[in-house]
């Protein structure tokens, strides 16, 4: 048994003279009870002086004799574990209302929270239906849907390259298999393929062939990618897109002015409160509005060919952000 002097003293003392409730009583718990026909003496008694005294200095926590003592009793060892069980019970007790009446929290946490067992499904799916409606092949399971987005709106910010946008949006579905990714890759990726796509629309993803189910993934991205961007240059310096959402339509507008001056306008009207942000470098390229309609970002002298990310966030939660991509074209486009 630990020594008793590594407990502070007045949270020692106080538990020992705690009256005793049934649950906690060491007659019942204790393996060394003592005979019911004993009388159990108190453990007040011999001190000479009322219930409310407390121990001065020269008293000895570990278990001594009372000052008044006889210093010739025998003490029974047996009594030890009698006292440690009460003492353990009566703190297991005092930490369990403790915590009953003020749990713990979570270092981010400023007061109770319930919590679901389980979390919401990805909230990307909500843009289910707006994808759908996309020219995507037929029969591709949502899930598939889903993870195309969320990596086709990580890909377009920091690739260019057909090729290598459609491997990378697809690569986390079929690990491993790089090669084929660029092979396949690449025959999509000529404009050519895609008349001859029309052969997979009648393909069942489920039970197709690997690599059926890579071109059949990798036009799904092509059509994403396309819905996720907004080229703008001095010929056509206008460019939209509209995605539904379970609150309304969104509505992005890219508008371009060449001169002296260039300039780069986006527009995005929101069918609730939401944000829209040009450009995680830039600085003051951010609009938000707290109820439905229009906000507005500007850019000077944007760069020629260089995607701009554009991030547009609704204020429900359930709905995650779009990632857009903004590019300007080259003046002669």
């Amino acid at each position: 048994m630990n020594r008793d002097s590594d407990i502070p003293r007045e949270i020692l003392l106080r538990l020992l003279f705690e009256p005793l409730s049934a649950e906690d009583s060491p007659s019942q718990n204790s393996p060394h009870r003592s005979s019911a026909s004993q009388p159990q003496p108190d453990a007040r008694e011999g001190f000479g002086r009322s219930s409310q005294w407390l121990p001065e200095e020269g008293w000895d926590i570990e278990f001594d004799t009372p000052i008044d003592a006889d210093p010739t009793a025998v003490f029974d060892p047996g009594d030890v574990p009698v006292v440690q069980t009460h003492f353990e019970s009566l703190i297991k007790r005092r930490l369990k209302q403790e915590i009953a009446q003020h749990p713990p929290l979570f270092p981010w946490e400023k007061g109770l929270h319930d919590y679901p067992d389980t979390l919401n499904a990805d909230s990307s799916s909500v843009w289910l239906d707006h994808l759908r409606s996309l020219e995507v092949p037929a029969g591709i399971p949502d899930d598939i849907l889903a993870e195309l987005l969320n990596q086709c709106q990580r890909v377009a910010q920091v690739t260019q390259q057909t090729g290598r946008r459609l491997v990378q949006a697809v690569e986390t579905l079929f690990p491993d298999q790089t090669q084929t990714l660029e092979a396949i890759a690449g025959l999509v990726a000529r404009p050519a393929y895609r008349s001859q796509a029309q052969t997979l629309q009648t393909v069942d993803y489920e039970s197709a062939s690997p690599q059926k189910q890579i071109a059949l993934s990798m036009l799904a991205a092509q059509s994403i990618f396309a819905a996720l961007s907004l080229t703008v240059s001095a010929a056509a310096p206008t460019a939209q897109q509209e995605w539904m959402t379970p609150a309304g339509m969104l509505r992005v507008q890219a508008t371009y002015r060449p001169g002296p001056s260039p300039q780069l306008r986006i527009t995005a009207a929101l069918p609730t409160a939401g944000h829209l942000a040009l450009g995680a470098d830039a600085a003051g390229l951010r609009s938000q509005r707290d109820t439905a309609g229009e906000v507005v970002a500007h850019l000077d002298a944007p760069q020629l060919n260089y995607p701009y990310g554009l991030t547009i966030a609704l204020a429900d939660q359930a709905i995650s952000p779009l990632s857009f991509v903004v590019t300007v074209g080259d003046e002669e486009a």
